[in-house]
């Protein structure tokens, strides 16, 4: 193994820049505060950067969903994004709050009978919503 880190790369990458610029985005299907907390991989040492206080970033669905793919999504740690957006959104609470999007969005697409690039937002954003998710879909 060469140590190089492969990544899924979505309909959309999540960067550092949409991290710790609170970036919101209408398909958002979770959200995210954990700062960016890139350790060295040569020992000690660790890049800390926060997010704006009291502020937190939206997850859209398109980092779900995988590039040259029809019927596939992806959660948790596996979502699209770049290796400093990673060091954010690699913590339990957001891998589970994609999870569950991810959940949601496969069920929804064998209800309705489509892939999950045919399913509008809303309605994952609305299942969620329903189901108790801490979602907010307008704008900040």
């Amino acid at each position: 193994m060469s140590g190089r880190a492969w990544r899924v790369l979505g309909d959309y990458q999540l960067t550092g820049h949409d991290i710790l610029g609170a970036r919101t985005f209408p398909d958002v299907i979770a959200h995210g505060a954990y700062p960016v907390d890139i350790h060295n991989p040569r020992g000690s040492g660790t890049v800390l950067k926060r997010v704006p206080r009291g502020s937190f970033y939206d997850i859209p669905l398109r980092c779900l969903l995988p590039r040259d793919t029809d019927r596939l999504l992806v959660a948790g740690r596996c979502i699209s994004g770049t290796h400093v957006a990673h060091s954010s959104y690699r913590v339990m609470p957001i891998a589970m709050a994609t999870g569950h999007a991810a959940g949601v969005c496969a069920a929804l697409t064998v209800r309705h009978g489509r892939g999950p690039r045919g399913l509008p937002y809303r309605l994952v954003q609305r299942e969620l919503l329903r189901q108790g998710a801490r979602l907010r879909t307008e704008p900040r």
